[in-house]
């Protein structure tokens, strides 16, 4: 018997293994390779990520931990908003004004910014974003943008979450914190950090070299809580606690016995899928943007990210790629069938690449779980399903272990933590 088991060999997961490598635990990924949803893949040469990624972190202990692990390299970010055919600096609420051939599009960011406050207590997302930034903004940038990303009636999103994620409006002066141990929002010229060489999976396959055993390949099947054993595709395995950083329903359907108020509870839990279009391009890119950030309906992704701008070494390869992210939902459509024809078309809209002729091929991913949305009841809801789970020693972690709208960063430190904590118990 295993006095630990860790499902997943995702950050949270190398966090929790890390805290415990004195102890007596094993990790089980169902996949042949490290990071979850922080891996890296090679296409024709290209390098991506699942998802836009760097490296940044309010927690001192998670970046010296990445930092003695592998060769990182830093840089400004070098982030962009494109909007009215114009490619402007991150964030839009922070540079609307040069958007000057657009001058009543200005005067109305302008006026609205008359009737704003700060936000405060506002009921729901949509009610933040009108009072923070007024009328004007909202409607040019704020609102369409977060439609488009969140796929949802802004309305159903909680506000607890903004002060981690959305920079404020013009005047109001902000900086990443990098030793506050509370996350504040990106700025147009926050340090980021990316692995000196390959993909950003690399900094997880750096930090799993100090985890004593793990098993890859290993799918869970089935978890009988009363027998403390794991059902898996390569056999059975007995643990005192169990620490998992699967999503909260792709658990509870391996867990037998659970109550039917719990599955009530999860059935209530909200998560965006994104479909990643990978394009690998023939050449270096031509600009040094990392992040575009797009509200416009007629090009498809809210977010793409030019991986290889994220390194030296990435800017040094013949092939580069470049991710574009969808969001799709019920109530968010794609509004055409030929998705990667039409994210190419967007790029060439944003002057990213020029012709079609310089993609070799492109691929999808597709991402069931990639954002939990961060409804007002997600907290309570949680807490229910969690108190279950740890009375029978199940310890969920992670973004959608606890589902938290939280970056790796933030994973590795609360499996950090969690690992801790049951060491002591």
């Amino acid at each position: 018997m295993q006095k630990f088991i860790i499902i997943g060999a995702g950050p949270a997961g190398i966090g929790a293994a890390l805290s415990l490598k004195e102890e007596d635990s094993l990790v089980l990924e169902k996949r042949a390779d490290i990071g979850g949803l922080s891996s890296s893949i090679e296409i024709d040469g290209a390098v991506f990520d699942i998802g836009g990624h760097s490296f940044h972190t309010p927690h001192p202990q998670v970046r010296d931990m990445v930092f003695n692990a592998i060769e990182m390299y830093e840089q400004r970010r070098d982030a962009r908003c494109f909007s009215y055919g114009k490619m402007i600096p991150y964030p839009f609420q922070k540079h609307y004004r040069k958007l000057d051939h657009v001058q009543e599009v200005v005067d109305e960011c302008l006026k609205g910014l008359d009737e704003t406050d700060d936000g405060q207590n506002s009921v729901h997302f949509e009610e933040f974003i009108n009072r923070r930034f007024g009328p004007g903004i909202a409607k040019h940038f704020m609102l369409p943008y977060n439609r488009k990303l969140w796929g949802r009636d802004l309305k159903r999103l909680a506000a607890d979450w903004v002060g981690e994620r959305v920079a404020a409006p013009e005047g109001v002066k902000e900086k990443f914190d990098l030793a506050g141990g509370k996350r504040k929002p990106l700025q147009g010229d926050t340090l980021v950090a990316y692995p000196a060489k390959g993909g950003f999976g690399e900094i997880y396959t750096a930090l799993a070299r100090d985890i004593p055993k793990i098993d890859f390949n290993t799918e869970v099947q089935r978890i009988d809580p009363k027998k403390h054993t794991v059902y898996t595709s390569n056999g059975e395995y007995q643990y005192q606690n169990l620490i998992t950083t699967m999503p909260i329903p792709e658990l509870l359907k391996r867990v037998e016995g659970v109550p039917q108020y719990v599955f009530d509870e999860a059935s209530h839990l909200d998560c965006l899928a994104l479909k990643l279009v990978l394009v690998v391009i023939g050449h270096p890119v031509d600009t040094e943007i990392q992040r575009v950030y797009c509200a416009d309906q007629d090009i498809p992704s809210h977010k793409t990210a030019i991986n290889h701008n994220s390194s030296d070494y990435l800017r040094s390869l013949k092939h580069h790629g470049i991710m574009a992210e969808v969001a799709v939902s019920p109530e968010k459509p794609l509004l055409r069938d030929d998705l990667e024809n039409w994210v190419i078309e967007g790029l060439q809209k944003m002057e990213i690449i020029k012709s079609p002729s310089e993609v070799n091929q492109t691929r999808i991913v597709d991402a069931k779980y990639a954002y939990p949305v961060p409804t007002a009841d997600r907290d309570d809801r949680m807490k229910v399903i969690k108190g279950w789970l740890n009375e029978n020693d199940i310890y969920p972690v992670g973004r959608f272990g606890d589902w938290a709208y939280v970056n790796s960063d933030e994973s590795i430190y609360r499996g950090l933590l969690l690992g801790f904590q049951l060491r002591e118990k």
